[in-house]
């Protein structure tokens, strides 16, 4: 509603209120805002904080048989992370590239590469434009091996799914469902139960 606007004392008054309820309005809005804020931020901190929980209970239960089979290949975690990384890859990596993704050295990398290179898991040649640098790519027997130590994560996660009601199994597949919408989440499922 707009009032008249008077000339005299009762206008400058008017004013006056309404810069008032303005300033009141805007003031009320700002800490709303705020008030949202901290609420959003508090309720994302604790579904962090509640899916670490999850991820912690499912690292310290839910892979004996992943890290079984990780001692029985005798294979470093950095050997593990590398032949992910290059079973991920659309292309043979070279060593610094391959050292960027697993984060260590230069030096390092070629250890770790001499290693898998020796057991047959993966093959390190020159490049065909410039000799000085070293690609590597996966084998039959390093995609066996990343078959392997992801069948056990997945019994892993068959035995905690198997401790579920059937009703927590219910809201966890509706759940995952929508998670599953997302491309990048989708790609990670295991090959071959992939719908």
């Amino acid at each position: 509603m707009t009032l008249p606007i008077q000339s005299g004392s009762g206008a400058n008054a008017r004013d006056r209120v309404r810069r008032q309820r303005f300033h009141l309005n805007n003031h009320n809005l700002r800490a709303i805002l705020a008030c949202v804020q901290a609420i959003t931020s508090r309720v994302q901190t604790d579904l962090a904080a509640d899916l670490y929980a999850l991820v912690v209970f499912m690292n310290k239960n839910c892979t004996s048989d992943l890290l079984e089979a990780v001692g029985a290949l005798e294979l470093t975690f950095t050997q593990v992370k590398l032949l992910h990384h290059l079973e991920d890859a659309s292309r043979e990596l070279t060593l610094k590239e391959a050292a960027e993704l697993v984060l260590i050295s230069m030096p390092a990398m070629s250890r770790t590469v001499d290693d898998l290179v020796r057991r047959g898991f993966v093959e390190r040649h020159e490049d065909v434009e410039d000799r000085r640098m070293k690609r590597v790519r996966l084998t039959p027997a390093g995609r066996a091996v990343i078959g392997r130590l992801n069948a056990a994560r997945l019994n892993g996660l068959q035995e905690f799914i198997s401790t579920l009601t059937d009703a927590e199994r219910s809201r966890l597949a509706a759940l995952l469902s929508e998670l599953l919408e997302r491309a990048d989440v989708a790609a990670c499922r295991p090959e071959g139960l992939k719908p």
